[in-house]
């Protein structure tokens, strides 16, 4: 029987492209036992894209557990993608994470979403830090997905981010009487200080083995630890602000205010929790309602909606 060859291009304008997105474990080796070629799929933010490649590309060595973001040189031809001259290699910077696959994270609008909130950041180094963590895709499809809490505030799929992103956003309105890179500074601790969740709890909200013996809040700085040996390299002493500001998210009793600005994230995070609880709680209720009891797990709270003029 003859062996089908990997199609070629004849038209050597076609552009090629670099591809960057995820490999999962299961479809990493899609051999044809009719063709000396491999098909890969790969998917990113804006969905999965096939590709073709020749034999001897085959990513034999390449983990095999979890996801793997890749970054393959491409052309189009047809309705496949062709590998070209073995361009291919893992990630382990990231730039963006438009690499993290539509269908491991809750919505692309969430991810999208602290995309625009990170752009404007001045300072590179920061905004290369945020990509090196929520960038692997191990931590970024959790951080997108998960919720925030079991029943308590922001329990939904992808509650995490969205919690998560209204401390970043509330932190950088309230610090304006602080130095710019400080209120960014404190934005992004803000961003990442429930992160551990994605170790201590399960998609559905259930705690994990290691959930329950250690704090998130400890799980997330453990997480954090390679980047931020990375961000010490292009920036000290914002590598140690976050390491600062962490150290008062673990230990918030026993810090001094070195750095007043940290103050702002707990109370960030207190307003997100109850601006959630609120609006669930009267969401069952009459429109005509002004006060209403949160029934849920958590701190007994009662709220007061006030009428607009």
């Amino acid at each position: 029987m003859t062996k089908l060859l990997p199609p070629t291009i004849a038209d050597e304008r076609i552009d090629s492209f670099w591809l960057t997105g995820c490999l999962t474990p299961q479809h990493a080796y899609q051999v044809s036992p009719l063709s000396e070629g491999i098909f890969l799929n790969v998917e990113n933010l804006s969905g999965s894209h096939e590709v073709l490649l020749e034999l001897a590309d085959h990513p034999g060595t390449w983990p095999a557990n979890d996801l793997t973001a890749v970054r393959l040189l491409v052309r189009h031809h047809g309705r496949h993608l062709l590998g070209s001259n073995s361009q291919i290699s893992i990630l382990d910077i990231f730039q963006s994470l438009t690499h993290l696959p539509l269908s491991m994270v809750d919505s692309e609008e969430a991810v999208m979403a602290v995309e625009r909130w990170l752009c404007p950041c001045p300072y590179e180094p920061l905004k290369n830090f945020v990509y090196q963590v929520l960038g692997q895709p191990s931590i970024g499809c959790p951080f997108f997905t998960y919720p925030a809490s079991t029943h308590y505030h922001h329990c939904s799929s992808g509650g995490l981010a969205q919690h998560s992103l209204e401390v970043a956003q509330t932190v950088y309105g309230m610090t304006a009487c602080f130095p710019e890179h400080e209120r960014w500074l404190a934005a992004v601790a803000g961003l990442l200080h429930d992160l551990g969740k994605v170790r201590s709890f399960l998609p559905d909200g259930r705690r994990t083995s290691t959930g329950f013996l250690v704090s998130h809040e400890l799980l997330g700085f453990e997480l954090l630890v390679p980047a931020l040996r990375r961000l010490e390299e292009s920036w000290a002493d914002g590598a140690n602000a976050l390491r600062n500001m962490f150290d008062w998210i673990i230990r918030p009793k026993q810090q001094r205010p070195l750095m007043p600005v940290a103050m702002s994230i707990q109370q960030a995070d207190m307003m997100s929790a109850s601006a959630d609880n609120r609006q669930r709680t009267f969401n069952s209720k009459p429109d005509w309602y002004n006060f209403a009891k949160f029934d849920g797990p958590g701190p007994s709270s009662s709220y007061w909606l006030p009428s607009p003029p």
